[in-house]
């Protein structure tokens, strides 16, 4: 049943495969410093990792040349998810333009 929903060239696999898969890496992340005990804060640049996952995710819709919509929406996703973080990034000041 997953692997049919996957297999769909909607909007709705894009972006459950999209954003599940930030949510997914960044829940790992975030347990892995709670377990450390290191503030999530304090390293919010590590979550820019959570980054990679989409990526290959699009890497292998993309290799199908079948599912356009789903490779649009993944784009989408991506680039309105980084824009978000660095925005994030810069308000804590967690980077900088200097």
């Amino acid at each position: 049943m997953l692997k049919r929903f996957f297999n769909q060239d909607t909007v709705l696999t894009g972006i459950v495969a999209g954003v599940g898969s930030e949510v997914l890496s960044a829940a790992l992340l975030w347990a892995g410093l709670a377990i450390a005990g290191e503030p999530a804060v304090a390293h919010l640049r590590w979550f820019g990792i959570c980054f990679l996952p989409i990526v290959f995710i699009l890497q292998r819709y993309a290799k199908g040349r079948e599912h356009l919509n789903v490779m649009k929406t993944l784009l989408t996703v991506l680039f309105i998810t980084f824009v978000a973080f660095m925005i994030l990034l810069f308000s804590t000041h967690s980077i900088s333009m200097q």
